[in-house]
């Protein structure tokens, strides 16, 4: 079964009237992505009912929103409620990623892999383009020098290797299996209080950044 999304790429030009729109031919993802997903993610998740964006009303139909919602996702800026739903395209990859979400935030983590075939129509973005025109838009800028604007920093660029991002919602057809990674909650349960009395762990995902 073939996915009935397409993957759209950023354009370099403005564009005026027309939705957006990708310059190069659209290209397949594979056929299982990877979403890592943390109890304090603005994305809201259960086995039952898929994923769901925080933010499920924003049109991005111009590349000046996608720029906007797109990089302030990708730099999980909190300000800013993000329609997108991130996902990876190597397994191993993403249990990386995971096991590092756990560690920086001590939050439970998971991998949850999605089969894109059950999609909803619409486009997905490579994150890869939309960095890439970031550092473009830098450069033209050059003489107005910004630091610290979160996705400049190398040391976490690999945390967008392989990342693709998909439109509001990921529904529950879509939905193969789940792996916890990071049990942080009960490893502080554990570590407070009383040698070898933590409580049971909870069988909720949490909902709610990226």
């Amino acid at each position: 079964m073939t996915a009935s999304h397409s993957l759209t790429s950023p354009s370099s030009s403005p564009i005026s009237s027309s939705p957006l729109a990708s310059t190069s031919a659209p290209t397949a993802i594979p056929p299982l992505v990877y979403r890592v997903h943390r109890s304090g993610s603005q994305t809201r998740y259960s086995f039952s009912t898929g994923f769901s964006a925080k933010n499920q009303t924003t049109i991005v139909n111009y590349t000046s929103a996608l720029s906007r919602f797109g990089l302030a996702h990708l730099n999980q800026q909190t300000n800013i409620s993000s329609p997108f739903i991130s996902v990876y395209d190597n397994l191993a990859h993403a249990e990386a990623v995971a096991r590092y979400f756990g560690e920086r935030y001590e939050e439970d983590t998971w991998v949850v892999t999605v089969d894109p075939a059950h999609f909803a129509r619409g486009p997905v973005f490579r994150a890869a383009d939309l960095l890439r025109k970031e550092a473009s838009d830098e450069i033209e800028c050059s003489n107005n020098k910004k630091k610290g604007r979160g996705l400049g920093d190398v040391a976490d660029e690999w945390l967008h290797w392989g990342e693709y991002l998909v439109m509001y919602r990921i529904p529950a057809q879509a939905i193969r299996d789940q792996t916890p990674i990071a049990k942080v909650g009960d490893q502080k349960r554990k570590g407070v209080g009383v040698i070898g009395g933590g409580g049971g762990s909870s069988s909720n995902i949490g909902g709610g950044a990226a």
